[in-house]
């Protein structure tokens, strides 16, 4: 049935970065599980799980420090030195990069050159095209749910499908008075917009102007009631992705899984790390979470001790959500 493999590839790009005609079926297996698993929703949404994340660190007697862009990391002798934009050097005997490998190759200057092999090409995925919304809340219907999958007809991506989630109606923190925070996103080939960029400025603006009206074009279809509830719209492309991220080309959502060893190996060096989702398990909170656990169990090791997790850690209000998909037939 068309539509059923519409429905179930629209569920593996968004988990799995790719259709069900490329992806590896163990993956795409786990991948289709997880709206079945369910969703949660977190107090202060990413940024609450942010600020519990830093608070914890500090708690334990580590810094997290601010406004501080690495902009070179070298091995000496056995300890690894890193530099930041501000003139801070620090020391350390490992070192763990929360980057992308390209990332990484932009400060690591005495990289082997079978790393920087790697690296000449762009990275094989997508990029992603985000709206960040505020809404007037008497608009969004009561009990809606929270999270919509909203596909199209045409190929996936660039408009044609999306996923929208709202903000619980409970938590103040992510809106103010009588609005709705919500974010819609849109899978996208990065390197379109980078060259509109380069081209004209005034075009890609156009450019930007036409994904935000075909991505509420697209989701108005199942939510009919969203043009009317919008107040103000902040478009995010690959570009802004770049700028305010740091990963080179705007590429987001990690590679697209289409074999078992689609992606980098956690030790890259010499007690040099790579956690995201660069590294297995791939995208999502959850995975990069996964990822820096494998990492963390692998560095305890080293020096002959356990990683315990403790039930005492704090966490943040979590409620369950409910997710809705609907795919429009041709």
């Amino acid at each position: 049935d068309a539509t059923f493999r519409r429905f179930i590839d629209a569920q593996l790009l968004i988990a799995a970065q790719a259709t069900s005609h490329e992806i590896y079926a163990l993956y795409a297996a786990a991948a289709l599980d997880l709206p079945n698993r369910g969703v949660v929703e977190v107090t202060g949404g990413v940024g609450g799980i942010a600020r519990t994340l830093v608070s914890t660190i500090e708690r334990h007697g580590g810094t997290v420090l601010l406004r501080h862009e690495v902009t070179s990391i070298r091995r000496r002798g056995k300890t690894w030195e890193v530099t930041t934009n501000r003139g801070l050097t620090l020391t350390g005997d490992e070192l763990v990069a929360a980057l992308t490998p390209w990332g990484l190759g932009q400060i690591w200057y005495d990289a082997p050159s079978s790393f920087r092999a790697r690296l000449t090409t762009p990275p094989k995925g997508w990029g992603a095209f985000v709206l960040y919304l505020s809404l007037e809340n008497a608009t969004v219907p009561t009990g809606i749910a929270l999270h919509h999958q909203v596909v199209a007809s045409g190929p996936l991506g660039e408009g044609r499908s999306i996923f929208l989630s709202l903000s619980p109606e409970w938590d103040s923190t992510r809106a103010p008075v009588g609005r709705r925070a919500a974010t819609m996103s849109t899978h996208t080939q990065y390197a379109q917009w980078w060259k509109l960029a380069h081209q004209s400025r005034e075009g890609y603006h156009e450019a930007v102007a036409r994904m935000i009206e075909q991505m509420v074009v697209t989701a108005s279809a199942a939510l009919p009631w969203l043009r009317q509830a919008i107040r103000f719209v902040l478009p995010g492309t690959p570009l802004g992705f770049a700028r305010f991220t740091r990963r080179p080309y705007g590429w987001v959502g990690g590679f697209p899984q289409r074999h078992p060893f689609v992606g980098w190996p956690t030790e890259i060096g010499a007690h040099l790390w790579l956690v995201g989702d660069s590294v297995f398990p791939g995208q999502s909170i959850p995975a990069s979470a996964l990822a820096g656990l494998r990492v963390a169990r692998a560095i305890a090791r080293l020096y002959r001790a356990d990683l315990h997790l403790s039930a005492d850690e704090p966490s943040l209000a979590v409620e369950p959500g409910v997710m809705r998909s609907t795919t429009q037939r041709k």
